[in-house]
C-alpha cells in the first residue's frame, strides 16, 4: 500500500468534486451508519473522525455553517466517498488490516483541512480531543 498515492488520490478527486457529488454524499448517511458497526471498536477515533467529516459537509449543504472553504469540503467529501467505497486497496473485511487504508485516507483529509475542522468544532462548541490527537 503507497500512502503516498492514496494522499495524491484524496487530493485528485477533490479538485473534481462538484455540489452535486457533496449533496449524494450527504444522502448517503444511512449506508454511512451502517459501515460505522462494522468498523471495529479500537477505531472509534475514526468514526468520530468521519463523522465530523460528514456533520460539516451537511452544515455547508443545509447553508448553517459556511465559513469554510470550498476545497475544505471538497476534500472532506472525497475522503468519505473513499471511506464508503466497497472497493478499497485494502478490502474492509480483512480482520485487523481492513481499515488501514480508510484510516489513511480520513487522516489525510483531517491534515489537510484540520484548522478549518478545527475552527468548526470551536464554532459547535465541540471537545477537540475526540477527533484531533
Amino acid at each position: 500500500m503507497d500512502e503516498e498515492a492514496l494522499k495524491a488520490r484524496v487530493e485528485r478527486d477533490a479538485q473534481n468534486v462538484t455540489d452535486e457529488d457533496v449533496r449524494r454524499v450527504v444522502s448517503r448517511r444511512r449506508e454511512l451508519d451502517e459501515k460505522f458497526k462494522k468498523v471495529p471498536d479500537k477505531l472509534n477515533k475514526l468514526v468520530n473522525q468521519v463523522k465530523l467529516l460528514y456533520e460539516v459537509i451537511r452544515a455547508y449543504i443545509d447553508g448553517s455553517y459556511r465559513e469554510i472553504p470550498w476545497i475544505s469540503i471538497a476534500t472532506a467529501a472525497a475522503a468519505l466517498v473513499y471511506f464508503l467505497s466497497p472497493i478499497d486497496v485494502i478490502p474492509d473485511m480483512i480482520p485487523g488490516i481492513g481499515y488501514i487504508d480508510d484510516l489513511l485516507v480520513v487522516r489525510f483529509a483531517l491534515t489537510a483541512i484540520g484548522n478549518d475542522l478545527r475552527t468548526y468544532c470551536e464554532h459547535k462548541g465541540y471537545d477537540i480531543s475526540k477527533y484531533f490527537d
